[in-house]
């Protein structure tokens, strides 16, 4: 087995661990959430490498240049990057600094950990509601290259942090459904033996 494809088990068995730790009807939602985003995931990254692909041939190959290749290739990066964060969210994939929490246990940890998830919950509101005020002064405009509205390049930024907002709550609530650690009942007391 390759590094990659350990990589890979393990983004799919934390997230079906996941899966398994939420309410059966939430669970079957999740699972439709991260359905429709790993084919969306898959389907932008495709068109970008095959836009790009066709680029090369063009250039290289043919002697001549597409025009739509560069502002196409910039649109669907940024819907590949704002979809696919969501995933890595769950997969555990994005670089974290744990030593802090690596060292913290029980009721300790879990608070450090919700005010993490809270902190980055309010950057996601605020991504969400700054990407959704773009789009009114982004309608008028037309990208030159493609001929389409600039809305579509505003878009992915409150699409993409509604689902990360939405990874984040699920982690947020995984970590709440976690048990608490059983606290250590305090030993007993030996008994004392009068001493003769």
């Amino acid at each position: 087995m390759t590094l990659e494809e350990d990589s890979v088990d393990r983004g799919t068995r934390v997230v079906r661990e996941q899966q398994s730790a939420l309410p059966r009807p939430w669970a079957a939602i999740d699972r439709g959430v991260l359905m429709v985003t790993n084919v969306a995931v898959f389907v932008v990254g495709t068109l970008f490498t095959l836009l790009v692909a066709a680029e090369v041939v063009c250039r290289y190959l043919l002697g001549f240049s597409l025009f739509f290749v560069a502002p196409g290739a910039r649109l669907l990066l940024i819907w590949f990057f704002l979809l696919g964060a969501g995933i890595a969210l769950r997969h555990n994939a994005h670089v974290g600094f744990e030593l802090l929490v690596s060292r913290l246990r029980g009721g300790s940890r879990r608070g450090m950990l919700t005010a993490g998830y809270g902190c980055a919950l309010a950057f996601f509101a605020e991504m969400i509601w700054s990407g959704a005020y773009s789009i009114a002064p982004a309608l008028p405009q037309t990208e030159a290259g493609l001929g389409i509205s600039v809305v579509w390049f505003v878009l992915p930024v409150p699409v993409g942090f509604l689902l990360l907002a939405y990874h984040m709550v699920v982690l947020l609530a995984l970590l709440w459904r976690e048990p608490r650690p059983a606290t250590a009942s305090a030993p007993a007391r030996a008994a004392t033996v009068p001493s003769p």
